[in-house]
């Protein structure tokens, strides 16, 4: 039989046409959760008409064996009172009741009672397009439940492997935390390892709300970092399964942020897998963004950890993260800021520092005057008042700056010489002062 799930998978004009087959009165104007429940009742009513019949058959059958055996044992019976008749009781007429019983026995053995496996009966044919509407049903819900998962790694013959298309082996068991690294002044990275057993725990104590429940990146607002309870929700991100980095933009630095991951149901409830260290991002210009991939920013890896907040010496997962990835001890830091490990792995970056000149000439006239700035004319303001910005190269200039009247009866000149000589200096590199 066609269970309800599958009916509901269909389309109407397929119901339509499956009711139309068993015959349901009206079929053409009842609407889908109508026909669904048509189509059961006149399944229910040909399994019950099934049943019936194949109870009907068994009791004939069984009736017809009695009274065949009734008959033989009648025939039997009266051969026996002959032979009595002609001889005396002997110990073999005296085994003839046992069989007898037997015989009974045997006949109450084929009761109506007896169970039988009821006749299967005939499914419909489905034809290609409801098979194929299943199969993309089956592939959506699979794909929904393949982005729920949050774990970074998934078991294949007892050990972890790492999911996606190419899966290697997982080193070292994974552990449940996430790690908040600041890329520039408005980005924030945030990445993570969960394990298949805290999503798990997830479910059981969502229950039934774990069907709705999306996983969502929870980002904080941290007003002080030493008072948890300064911390206000930003906004909710939603995410999906099969990564394990996500990048979030924030606004107005320099704050302090962290984010939680976990699930989000749909009354509202949070149920957080773990929480990210403290980061501050810098005032805008100070850092330049750093290149996602770990090659690029191992080459700056002291200051994103550093603006991480991996000195302020709070966050173990940062510092194992960050040794794990760059296969390297991380230096800690003393109360006056001095390296406690070697200075050999702190590295000297460059200084840059670009100058650059242009020059602005302005003045003013009348509004209805015609304004030229070494022969380019110029747009006045409302006052007669005019601004120009033009770039001062390595060189001399002489820019003539004419104003003439409308009517052309009048004309004024002024005369800038202007001279830029830059040079640049070699740069100097400075000891260490400790």
């Amino acid at each position: 039989m066609i269970t309800t799930a599958d009916l509901r998978a269909q389309t109407r004009r397929e119901l339509a046409d499956l009711a139309k087959n068993y015959g349901v009165p009206g079929w053409h104007g009842l609407k889908k959760d109508e026909l669904v429940d048509e189509i059961r009742k006149v399944q229910r009513r040909l399994r019950r008409k099934a049943n019936s019949e194949s109870k009907k058959k068994a009791t004939a059958k069984v009736t017809a064996k009695a009274k065949k055996s009734a008959k033989a044992s009648s025939v039997k019976a009266t051969k026996a009172k002959e032979t009595s008749k002609r001889v005396k009781k002997s110990p073999a007429s005296k085994a003839s009741s046992p069989k007898t019983k037997t015989t009974k026995r045997k006949v109450g053995s084929n009761s109506p009672n007896s169970s039988k496996p009821l006749p299967k009966l005939p499914e419909p044919k489905v034809s290609a397009k409801p098979a194929r509407i299943r199969a993309q049903l089956r592939k959506r819900r699979e794909t929904l439940q393949q982005n729920k998962d949050l774990s970074t790694a998934t078991l294949v013959a007892g050990a972890a492997v790492n999911r996606g298309k190419q899966q290697q082996a997982v080193k070292e068991p994974l552990q449940d935390r996430i790690v908040l690294l600041v890329r520039d002044s408005f980005w924030l990275q945030a990445s993570w390892e969960i394990t298949r057993a805290s999503v798990e725990r997830a479910q059981s104590s969502l229950a039934e709300r774990w069907h709705t429940a999306t996983p969502v990146l929870r980002l904080l607002s941290i007003a002080d970092v030493d008072n948890n309870s300064a911390e206000s929700v930003e906004r909710d991100v939603m995410i999906h399964g099969g990564v394990d980095t996500w990048y979030l933009d924030v606004d107005e630095p320099p704050a302090r942020f962290r984010v939680l991951i976990g699930y989000l149901a749909d009354n509202g409830d949070f149920h957080t897998l773990c929480r990210s260290n403290v980061v501050e991002t810098p005032r805008p210009g100070e850092c330049e963004r750093l290149d996602e991939h770990w090659q690029d920013i191992a080459e700056d890896y002291e200051r994103i950890y550093s603006l991480s907040g991996g000195n302020e010496n709070t966050s173990r997962d940062l510092r194992e993260v960050f040794e794990d990835r760059l296969s390297r001890q991380m230096p800690s830091r003393g109360d006056s800021g001095q390296s406690v490990t070697d200075p050999s792995l702190l590295r000297q970056t460059n200084l840059p520092f670009d100058v650059d000149a242009e020059l602005i000439v302005f003045g003013k006239t009348v509004p209805s005057a015609v304004v030229s700035v070494a022969g380019r004319p110029v747009k006045l303001r409302e006052d007669g008042s005019f601004t120009v910005r033009m770039e001062l190269p390595d060189k001399r200039q002489v820019l003539p700056v004419t104003a003439e009247s409308r009517d052309g009866a009048r004309q004024r000149t002024t005369v800038i010489a202007v001279e830029r000589n830059t040079k640049v200096m070699e740069p100097v590199e400075v000891e260490d002062r400790f």
